[in-house]
């Protein structure tokens, strides 16, 4: 009677060896789903939270028309005279939510491709805009890592950026 390779390789084994190496196997891979699953969560929650944030709002508010308006260097506020102003008070709020979302997808708080496909254009749009203020808040500050998260995951996007989804 031929054995076969699996039956060959099995009666080494003690069948609660087996078993017990399968119950791992799958525990491994339940708690690795689970990960993925709360990863996901937690993007979709901080996407929300940040929809209805009413201090993001009002940063919004304040710092959108500042980046939409050409006649308006962005760059002035980051100039020390502008330390405690509305503007400066605004655009760094959202630069900061930039930062803390960034910190998060690099470390795995956060599902990155999920929040490619919710927040790509907006994420890209912004690091533009605000580009030239963080350089000049940088070297005015001779601080070379401010917002280097958020300089991280606009680059990072811009090298990953979304694809054309087939039906």
């Amino acid at each position: 009677m031929e054995l076969t390779l699996l039956q060959t390789y099995l009666s080494h084994f003690d069948i609660d060896t087996v078993i017990l190496a399968a119950t791992a196997i799958a525990a491994l891979y339940s708690i690795r789903r689970n990960t993925v699953i709360n990863r996901r969560r937690a993007t979709v929650d901080l996407v929300l939270h940040q929809k209805n944030d009413s201090d993001l709002k009002a940063a919004n508010l304040v710092v959108n028309p500042l980046l939409r308006d050409e006649s308006i260097s962005i760059t002035k506020y980051s100039d020390k005279t502008h330390v405690g102003s509305e503007e400066r008070t605004a655009i760094l709020f959202v630069l900061n939510n930039y930062e803390f979302v960034a910190t998060g997808i690099r470390e795995e708080a956060f599902d990155f491709n999920l929040f490619k496909r919710m927040r790509c254009g907006t994420v890209l749009r912004d690091w533009a805009e605000f580009q030239p203020f963080i350089y000049e808040l940088r070297k005015i500050n001779k601080h070379p890592t401010m917002y280097q998260e958020f300089e991280w995951l606009a680059k990072k996007l811009e090298h990953n950026p979304l694809k054309k989804r087939k039906n």
